[in-house]
């Protein structure tokens, strides 16, 4: 404010003031302080405004999200600009229900990323999680274990310290039962000094604290407790920069210059060790009585010096907020005129507010972006005890997710002061990690801890034991003979096979016959070897997979369906060209010949055959093991390319889908022995089988994906094999009469 005000060219004839209120972190205070902002009185009217002379740009706050979204709700309604400089809650980002909040911190959405990211960098895999009751506890638990667990780790226990701190003694006995010496606190300092008081009374040192940026890191309002709690600890905190001019501001302000502002005589007060003359607040008496305040007394560098003024935070980011509203007020009064400006001034500075942009003193960026946030950057901090008992933190490592990926932490190890007995440079502690249950975890015990030396993952063929001390194989696991559903497969492939054989063999014994010679008899034959050999392809699936049965299994059963459908398709199409081309006015009389039959079997057979060798050729299914968690491993053959097995099956219902169009629309045909209704049958239970058989084939797993493929070859096959030959085998072995040139052609009808 004094450096607006004191250049005459920022924002002439206008004079910027503030009005504090301390909201004590209380949602009732904040939302009373809010009002009587509006109403320009402490006996807040709700919709009266009592300045006639003032106007509100907005208002900076709350400093958590608990007090601030009543703020944010009021303000919304009248449409006033709020800029946090503290409130991380991600609801804050949904600009339908907060559409005139604004903060300079970014949202808490990043820090599950963040916290895992510095994890990562030490190697810490096994970590518990403490947090404040601030409404976005559950969330932060379940994104920080999906963060945590994409690096291997896991998280050992995760505990909420509610508002009132009345479960501390639970969290506490948590922290101390579990074996994880690293703890992320996503705490309040206020929750923290309780937790603290709690742990020492339970004898619990030696943890490593990963502090969110919830966290005030002020050693002024921590417990002795407390910060001997954080020793060697780690803080996340949203990035500081300097402050132009703050330090001369300080050192030549005299309460003389605010003789109204209490705070002012406070800070006076605290930082010279003198006394303001009047009445003391009642107390126990102390040892030396401090001097009387003057007012006229001098800073020093020494004075400043306790207030860190190269890192204060919560500061910097109210620096950025009343900055970003001096400009976008500025901006606006560039673009309307010169002149103060009418009511109304807060909707119109919300508008350039959003869309302000502009460099500080110290040549810093800062804009605000589409969720109403700055970039997410965040400062690493190192808290340690000097050995003269003082408070030292020290900037340790950067995090800017506007970075490169994977380079978005910069940490320089060497800079932190590690705790005595939990440092990175102290063998103590080497490595702390608790291993997952698929890593292999040798552990060695120190001073009575149970110290992890080393983590390292199982190998993908490997399980850890039950004490989880050292990798073992898995069982190999595969569809065998051994086991009862494999032998129930090998014994219907078998008995599938014979049965086929036994077919071929009685049309062949009555191939005279004019049953069997109906339709061609030649392409009964091929279908039924075709079939045979399609029985005999799922033992190329029983077994221990190997190099050469991967190669040829899926490509063997492709080729002879293929061959079995080209012939069906054949035999359909000779039945409907025969008939047309009997007629007076058939034009498909030149169709009708002796070659016709071949040539599609050996055409579209052809398709299927070219396209398998390429297959097989260029990218051969291989052996290989499942990588699923659990103590086995499966053995399965790999599709080597998912392309070519798909667009081979594509290629397989092509070809059904034809053959049961055409034969559909030749059932009715007149013949007593019309083939074409079986083939109907035939192709719509093909069909159904292989329909069903992908989402079966793409739900399975392990080795239940080989036993559903075989099931689909047996039902397939089997169902052509019904629906085409047992009508005909019927005839042949029981109804021999009916098994004549006349019976065929219709000239005689037996009783049954």
């Amino acid at each position: 404010m004094e450096e607006a005000n004191g250049d005459p060219s920022f924002l002439p004839n206008e004079t910027v003031g503030l009005q504090l209120y301390d909201s004590c972190i209380s949602r009732a205070k904040a939302l009373g302080s809010t009002l009587a902002l509006l109403s320009g009185q402490l006996l807040p009217i709700p919709n009266f405004d009592c300045r006639p002379k003032r106007q509100l740009l907005g208002i900076i706050g709350g400093m958590t999200s608990p007090e601030s979204e009543p703020m944010a709700e009021l303000l919304s309604v009248y449409k006033i600009p709020q800029i946090s400089h503290g409130s991380q809650h991600p609801q804050f980002s949904d600009h339908h229900r907060f559409p005139s909040f604004l903060r300079t911190v970014p949202s808490r959405v990043h820090q599950p990323q963040a916290m895992a990211k510095i994890l990562l960098y030490f190697n810490w895999t096994w970590v518990g999680l403490v947090g404040s009751d601030s409404g976005a506890f559950e969330w932060l638990d379940q994104e920080f274990r999906k963060e945590v667990g994409k690096n291997g780790g896991c998280v050992s226990f995760s505990k909420r310290i509610d508002g009132h701190v009345n479960n501390v003694g639970d969290v506490a006995d948590a922290i101390k039962t579990s074996s994880a010496k690293v703890i992320v606190c996503d705490c309040y300092h206020i929750h923290f000094i309780s937790l603290a008081k709690a742990l020492q009374e339970k004898n619990v040192t030696n943890r490593i604290w990963i502090l969110s940026t919830s966290f005030l890191l002020n050693p002024l309002i921590l417990s002795r407790e407390a910060r001997m709690m954080l020793n060697g600890s780690l803080s996340l905190g949203i990035h500081s920069g300097p402050i132009p001019g703050f330090k001369h501001f300080l050192s030549t302000l005299q309460p003389a210059t605010y003789p109204d502002n209490h705070l002012v005589k406070l800070f006076w007060q605290e930082l010279l060790g003198c006394t303001w003359p009047g009445p003391k607040p009642a107390g126990p008496p102390t040892a030396q009585v401090a001097p009387n305040c003057t007012g006229l007394e001098q800073l020093t560098p020494a004075h400043l010096s306790i207030l860190k003024l190269d890192d204060l935070p919560a500061t910097y980011q109210v620096y950025l907020a009343t900055k970003a509203f001096l400009v976008a007020y500025q901006n606006l009064r560039a673009n309307s005129g010169e002149g103060p400006l009418p009511g109304g001034t807060h909707v119109k500075v919300l508008q350039y507010l959003k869309n302000v942009h502009f460099t500080s003193q110290a040549q810093e960026e800062s804009f605000f972006t589409q969720d109403g946030e700055v970039p997410a950057v965040f400062d690493i901090t190192n808290v340690h005890i000097a050995p003269d008992h003082t408070w030292q933190t020290a900037k340790v490592g950067h995090l800017d997710f506007r970075g490169p990926l994977g380079k978005e932490l910069v940490m320089n190890s060497s800079a932190i002061i590690w705790a005595e007995g939990t440092g990175k440079n102290n063998t103590f502690l080497d490595y702390l990690c608790r291993c997952t249950k698929e890593a292999y975890c040798p552990t060695t015990d120190y001073d009575g801890f149970k110290i992890v030396a080393s983590c390292l993952k199982c190998p993908e063929d490997q399980w850890p034991n039950n004490e989880k001390d050292q990798c073992i194989p898995k069982i190999l696991d595969f569809l065998s003979y051994t086991e009862p559903l494999g032998m129930a497969l090998a014994f219907c492939t078998t008995f599938l096979f014979l049965l086929s054989l036994t077919i071929l063999g009685t049309f062949i014994w009555h191939h005279h016959t004019p049953i069997v010679r109906a339709n061609n008899r030649r392409l009964s034959y091929i279908l039924l070897c075709s079939l045979a050999l399609c029985f005999l392809c799922p033992f190329m699936f029983i077994g221990h997979p190997v190099p050469l049965t991967c190669a040829l299994r899926q490509a063997a059963f492709g080729i002879f369906f293929t061959v079995c459908v080209c012939a069906t398709l054949a035999k359909t199409i000779i039945v409907v060209s025969a008939f047309r081309a009997t007629r007076p006015d058939a034009r498909l009389g030149k169709w009708a010949r002796p070659s016709l039959p071949s040539a599609i079997l050996i055409g579209f057979s052809l398709v299927q055959v070219v396209l398998c060798m390429f297959w097989v050729i260029g990218w051969p299914p291989v052996p290989v093991n499942s990588t699923e968690a659990g103590p086995t491993v499966t053995m399965l053959c790999g599709a080597g390319s998912s392309e070519f097995f798909y667009t081979m099956l594509g290629y397989l219902g092509f070809l059904a889908l034809v053959s049961l169009v055409v034969a559909f629309l030749a059932r009715r045909l007149p013949d007593t022995f019309n083939e074409a209704k079986h083939i109907t049958l035939s192709m719509l239970v093909f069909s159904c089988v292989w329909i069903s058989f992908i989402p079966a084939h793409l739900s399975a797993q392990g080795k239940d994906t080989v036993a559903v493929e075989i099931f689909a070859i047996l039902a397939s096959g089997a169902g052509l094999m019904c629906c085409l030959f047992f009508p005909k085998c019927y005839i042949i072995l029981l109804r021999p009469e009916k098994n004549t040139k006349d019976q065929m052609r219709g000239k005689q009808h037996f009783q049954p």
